[in-house]
């Protein structure tokens, strides 16, 4: 089944099957969820797609210079957001539901905010960072600082073997960056799964994400 919910300025996608199913939370337009979806196997979780994100406003946790020319600097909107998802979001899309857990998951910009979310919230069981952004400036001092709230029972990291080749060279931090977030995790008692995939950051988002899902759950 499939409902949409619209919380201005976000669109949201509610797809599932059993009311009763865990919900999983992620940024992406409504056509990709729709294939993840599919692509699982019974019995699925619920999967709730946020569309409408300004990327480099709304998953940035504080305000950084922009990685590619011509691109936006990252404007440090997270914290406003996630006030939105978790006032707004979560009760017009979980209406007649009644999950057996919650988890966030998300590519890039938003496996970071995923995880960084999870330091300001207890409403996430699960999370997966999906070839996420974890070096971005910053990041990992402040995991460092600041555990996860409420223990939560999994979390999953990802990257493509390539990824830490990219021009950029605050990019190219990406691996060591992700290998030491699962080294901060684990010392904070969180299970914590890091998985390579081959490629770089671009290639096979789609299987990488359904990878992060089975994970999950």
């Amino acid at each position: 089944m499939e409902r949409s919910v619209v919380v201005e300025p976000y669109t949201l996608t509610v797809l599932w099957e059993d009311a009763a199913a865990p919900v999983l939370y992620t940024v992406s337009e409504a056509a990709e969820a729709r294939e993840l979806f599919a692509s699982l196997s019974i019995p699925r979780p619920t999967l709730i797609c946020i569309d409408g994100v300004d990327w480099d406003r709304d998953l940035s946790p504080w305000p950084a210079e922009k990685v590619f020319r011509g691109g936006a600097d990252f404007s440090g909107g997270a914290d406003a957001f996630l006030q939105i998802l978790l006032q707004d979001i979560l009760p017009a899309a979980e209406e007649n539901l009644s999950p057996a857990w919650r988890g966030i998951f998300g590519y890039s910009l938003a496996g970071l905010f995923s995880l960084w979310a999870l330091t300001k919230t207890d409403a996430f069981a699960r999370c997966a960072s999906v070839s996420g952004s974890l070096w971005f400036d910053g990041f990992v001092e402040y995991l460092s600082a600041h555990p996860l709230l409420g223990t939560p029972k999994r979390v999953y990291l990802s990257l493509g073997d390539k990824e830490e080749k990219a021009k950029s060279p605050r990019m190219q931090r990406v691996r060591v960056a992700t290998e030491k977030t699962k080294e901060i995790l684990e010392k904070q008692g969180v299970p914590c799964a890091f998985e390579l995939n081959p490629g770089g950051h671009f290639q096979g988002p789609a299987e990488r994400q359904k990878k992060a899902v089975l994970a999950l759950l």
